[in-house]
Parts: structure tokens; sequence; C-alpha cells
């Protein structure tokens, strides 16, 4: 593991491994860069692989008020500290969205955008009837001061479908999130502010390097229906559902994830 002190005075937390072209893999709310495990090990045979801890995750360092402009300015920093360019970068959820405010401060550092059960808005509205329901995720923030890990655990598990939940792979990955210990609670409320608050909408209509969206057809943030919407902002991007996952799909069909992956990646070979 190696870190690195940014401007706005964190230390992020990031791995690289292997050799070859950057791939970054930027993990979503409440967990950390660990959850993408199953793809850095497969695709760290010919690339070099990235993958970091968002500020408040895993053993990233956290401060009250940061902003989604400044952790994007933080990450375009340390991609730069590893000399990265053309970069491809797949988001997961909360990740995704960082990774398209920082395309915004630095279009010529990426290659492609991967969104993995991710949209460039998470709030509902008349309007915009996806992603969730602003009230119900200031019940979970209530709920998180109160009782954070097991609300937290009830959380990461409403993501999953039941079909994932009774697999073995998911009661392994369970066992392992006991273990490793819950991220800053002080973080991930405040992350919640930034999902409310944030529409990247505009900036995903003006993208110029090849686009991808991966979804569970299972996925309550991220429906099968939001990507009708998607379609219509970019409808030159790859639209790729796994019929049997939810809100994860490089978990529990870590197989097929990783191929579809592989092959979008290679189009740029």
């Amino acid at each position: 593991m190696a870190t690195i002190k940014t401007n706005h005075k964190i230390t992020w937390n990031y791995e690289v491994e292997g050799e070859g072209r950057d791939l970054l893999f930027i993990h979503g709310w409440g967990v950390d860069h660990r959850i993408w495990r199953q793809q850095t090990k497969y695709f760290s045979d010919k690339y070099r692989v990235i993958s970091v801890d968002l500020p408040g995750h895993g053993a990233s360092d956290w401060h009250s008020d940061l902003t989604l402009s400044e952790i994007a300015e933080d990450l375009v920093l340390v991609l730069e500290s590893l000399s990265c360019r053309d970069v491809d970068v797949v988001g997961s959820s909360l990740g995704g969205m960082v990774a398209l405010k920082s395309f915004e401060i630095d279009p010529a550092m990426f290659g492609s955008l991967i969104f993995v059960g991710s949209l460039p808005r998470f709030s509902k509205t008349p309007e915009y009837p996806y992603g969730v329901d602003v009230q119900q995720m200031l019940k979970v923030a209530r709920q998180l001061q109160m009782n954070f890990p097991d609300v937290l655990h009830s959380f990461f598990k409403s993501m999953f479908t039941l079909e994932e939940r009774q697999s073995r792979r998911f009661k392994m990955m369970e066992r392992f999130r006991q273990e490793s210990g819950p991220p800053n609670v002080h973080a991930i409320t405040e992350y919640l502010e930034i999902i409310f608050d944030e529409d990247l909408r505009s900036i995903l209509m003006y993208v110029n390097v090849p686009v991808a969206f991966f979804y569970g057809a299972g996925d309550v943030i991220c429906p099968p229906a939001a990507m009708d919407q998607m379609r219509k902002l970019v409808p030159a991007a790859k639209y790729q559902c796994f019929e049997k996952a939810g809100h994860f799909p490089f978990l529990i069909e870590a197989e097929p994830f990783n191929n579809e992956l592989e092959s979008f990646l290679r189009v740029r070979e």
C-alpha cells in the first residue's frame, strides 16, 4: 500500500499492482478499495491497476465539509503523482460520480469511463424519477448516527438480490466485511449530502471518451429503467445488464463482469 497527502490535507491510501496501461478502480459509498479484489487480481496481469480508498473510507483520511469537487481534484493529483495518462476508470456507484467530476477537471487524463451501478444524479425528483428518495436517505443518515454498524450492514445487504444473498460468495464477503471494520461514520453521512445535491448530467453529455454502463437487473438504486434515460444522454455508450445481479455485479458475478470489462477495454488497444 502507498499514501499521498494532497492539497486538501487528506492522506489518500491507494494500491498499485501490475504493469501496462493504467486502469483505475473507484469504490462506492461505505466500502473501500478491497471490494475490487476480484478485479484487481484479474486485470493486474495485463494492466497497471490502481485502486484507491476514497476519503473517509479504508485507510484514507477525512475532514468535514469536503466537496465533490475537492475530492475529484485530489484524485487527479493522486493520478498525476503516478504519472498517469489515458486512464481507463471504473467507478462503482458514488465512485462513478467521483470519476465523472474528475473528468470535468482534467479530461486529458482519461481514456474511458465505466460506470457500474452508477448514475450522474442519485436523488429522485419529479422530472427524474430514478435513484434514491431523499427523505428515505435522510432517515438512513439519522439512523447511522444512532446505530452505525448495524444500519450500515442492513443498507449494504439491501443492495443485493435475494438470490445473491443466498450464495456462498456473498456469505464469504459478509465475513470479510465484519472483520474489516466500518468506515468513518461522519464521512459517509456527509457523502449522503453530496449524493443528494450533485447533478452531473450536463458533464456526461459532453464526455468525449468511450463510455460504458454496467448494471444489475435487480439494482434498486440504479434500476434498468434509468438506463433508458442514460441512452438519451449517451446513445453511443455500451450498456451491459447483468440479469442476476443487484447494485454490485462485480462481486457475485465477478467472472462475467471481468469478461465484459475486458472486452470493452480491448476496443481501445
